[in-house]
C-alpha cells in the first residue's frame, strides 16, 4: 500500500476585522451587546466569585449557577469577546451543555486561547437578570485592579 501525505494545515489568529466579520455574520439574537456589559452592574446586582478550573477544565461553583437558575442538562451558548473573557448564557441551541454536579464546561480551545490551564482561576460575574456569567482570567483581574488604582483615573 502506498503512503500519501496529508498536506498540513497552518492556523493563523484572525485579525481583530476579520473577527469583527464572523461575529456580525452569525447575528446578534438573544444577546447582549458587549458595549452593554460595562453599564450591568449598575443596572443589575452582580454575584462575584473566584473558581478553580479542574482536571478536565469544567469550573465547578455551583452557587453561580443556582444564582443564574441554570440546572444540570441547560444548553449553554459560549462566546469568546477577548482572551481574557467568555461570556456564557443559557441558549436552547448552545453547542454546551451544564454537567450532572453543575460544573460549567470551559473546551479546550477556550482555555487555550485564554492561556488557561488546570489549577488557574478564574473571576466569576454573574448577572442573573440577563441570565449572563463573565468568566474573567486573572489577567484580566489584573487590569481591572490597575485601572482602579491608577492615578487620576475615576475609580467611581
Amino acid at each position: 500500500m502506498a503512503e500519501s501525505a496529508v498536506p498540513a494545515i497552518e492556523l493563523h489568529p484572525l485579525s481583530v476585522d476579520e473577527r469583527a466579520e464572523l461575529l456580525a455574520a452569525r447575528g446578534t439574537a438573544r444577546r447582549v451587546p458587549l458595549t452593554q456589559l460595562a453599564a450591568l452592574p449598575s443596572t443589575t446586582s452582580m454575584v462575584y466569585r473566584i473558581a478553580s478550573l479542574d482536571p478536565q477544565g469544567r469550573i465547578a461553583e455551583s452557587s453561580i449557577v443556582n444564582t443564574l437558575g441554570w440546572q444540570a442538562g441547560r444548553r449553554l451558548r459560549l462566546e469568546v469577546p477577548s482572551n481574557t473573557t467568555v461570556t456564557v448564557q443559557a441558549d436552547p441551541d448552545g453547542v454546551f451543555t451544564l454537567a450532572r454536579r453543575a460544573h460549567l464546561p470551559l473546551p479546550a480551545a477556550v482555555r487555550r486561547w485564554c492561556g488557561l490551564n488546570r489549577g488557574d482561576r478564574v473571576l466569576l460575574a454573574a448577572a442573573p437578570d440577563p441570565g449572563l456569567l463573565m468568566i474573567h482570567t486573572m489577567q484580566a483581574l489584573d487590569a481591572m485592579v490597575s485601572a482602579f488604582h491608577t492615578p487620576g483615573a475615576d475609580p467611581q
